[in-house]
């Protein structure tokens, strides 16, 4: 039996073997019901349930909801520690996929003779995390919220998410206002889609509720920017931080909305030949959103375009495309970037979903650029998944994904990859 064959039947099995007796979904957005409270009768656990969820990430790929929690006296506080893990099957076969948690469409490299296939495990992506609250719905509520994974170097404890909320401020290392995390679709790959923004950085941003349907937010991201310098250009150090807002719509009760925001990042780098330093005005736009469109089935989607944006975009981060040197000594310009993202859920039950995703991500280096000939140009992005809860502490799952990567120089590959994801969240 081949083993992409071994690994859905093995799925197929653990679905068949759970018992309906709670509703819960890995997608934080169907998590209904899954919170006790331990120490008290008294307070209705759907009301701390919801208030945790509000000072949770919004992303349904980040669970923030532990399954008990503590209720102080008088409710004035919540405190509740929790842990997710995540065990993945994964078998790949194509071109080579460095990450067995990751799946990144810019990362792909040609596969060696004899080695156009593999299978591995994955656990980094488990975490544990806190969610606790004062003064829970009153004027004078404050949230803090710590999360932290295995996904660094070596395995090294990596900290995503450390930040507290009081009065629509929200203030620490989490994602960008520019980043709509409640319209990026679920898949099982921890990455997601290649043409999403999704970065985390220290960030503070006020958030406003206009009425029962605008809402709006302006912050400051710490200055960062990741340049490929050369040919009498530098990097130095960043002093400008850069600029995220947003205007949003919401109907529904909230499930669905539409969301036009915006970025300015401005960022400097040393002109050697002049010996002086010089700025780049990056400057970037995204319309994203979610929309419930019949019964079972909603849509998300977003597009994202600009300049000296690409570190924000999952598939670019780290790979020097804000800004790149050009031909003229001592001077670089700034990339053009647009990512676009599209995925369909269906909520089957409150146990059983499944989605369908796309993404593309495409760089435009200016015609002057300095750059070698891998440096990449644009990727695809597929992912198909099942996710089916056994019951609100153990959930499985099994998704397709498919990537694709072109070079400046038109070199290609291609990867796909089966996975089976078991999840244990308590």
């Amino acid at each position: 039996m081949k083993k992409s064959t071994f690994l859905l039947a093995a799925l197929g099995a653990a679905l068949c073997s759970g018992s309906f007796t709670a509703s819960a979904q890995r997608d934080n957005r169907l998590e209904k019901g899954v919170l006790s409270v331990i120490n008290s009768d008294t307070v209705d656990a759907a009301i701390v349930e919801k208030h945790l969820l509000e000072n949770a990430p919004q992303s349904p790929n980040d669970n923030g909801l532990p399954r008990f929690a503590i209720v102080g006296k008088e409710h004035k506080y919540y405190i509740s520690v929790g842990a997710q893990f995540l065990g993945e099957a994964v078998y790949d076969f194509g071109d080579n996929m460095p990450s067995s948690t990751m799946f990144v469409p810019s990362a792909i490299t040609p596969s060696t003779p004899g080695n156009g296939s593999q299978l591995r495990f994955g656990w980094q992506s488990s975490s544990i995390y806190l969610n606790a609250m004062a003064l829970p719905g009153t004027e004078d509520q404050i949230g803090v919220f710590f999360k932290a994974n295995f996904t660094g170097s070596n395995n090294a404890f990596n900290i995503f998410h450390f930040y507290a909320k009081y009065r629509g401020l929200t203030a620490g290392y989490t994602t960008s206002a520019f980043c709509d995390g409640a319209a990026e679709p679920m898949t099982i790959d921890f990455e997601g889609p290649n043409g999403y923004p999704y970065l985390f950085l220290f960030t503070t941003y006020w958030t406003q509720n206009f009425n029962k349907h605008f809402s709006g937010a302006i912050g400051i991201d710490a200055p960062t920017a990741s340049i490929t310098a050369g040919n009498g250009a530098s990097t130095i150090n960043q002093r400008i931080p850069a600029i995220p807002l947003y205007l949003q719509y919401a109907w529904d009760g909230g499930d669905s909305h539409v969301r036009l925001s915006g970025l300015v990042r401005p960022m400097q780098y040393r002109n050697v030949v002049a010996a002086s330093n010089k700025a780049l005005p990056g400057l970037g736009v995204q319309l994203s959103g979610m929309t419930k469109i019949a019964g079972p089935l909603s849509v998300s989607y977003n597009a994202a375009y600009g300049q000296g944006i690409a570190t924000y975009l999952q598939d670019d981060n780290g790979l020097g495309l804000d800004a790149v040197a050009t031909s003229e000594p001592g001077k670089m310009k700034m990339v053009k970037t647009l990512g676009v993202t599209a995925g369909l859920n269906f909520a089957f039950t409150p146990k059983l979903s499944s989605n369908i995703v796309y993404s593309h991500l495409t760089n435009w280096l200016p015609s002057d650029a300095q750059a070698s000939g891998d440096t990449y140009r644009y990727g695809d992005y597929v992912a198909a998944n099942i996710m089916y809860n056994i019951n609100k502490f153990v959930g499985a799952g099994i998704e397709y994904d498919y990537g694709h990567r072109k070079s400046i120089d038109n070199a290609s590959g291609h990867v796909s990859r089966l996975q089976a994801q078991l999840s244990v969240t308590f």
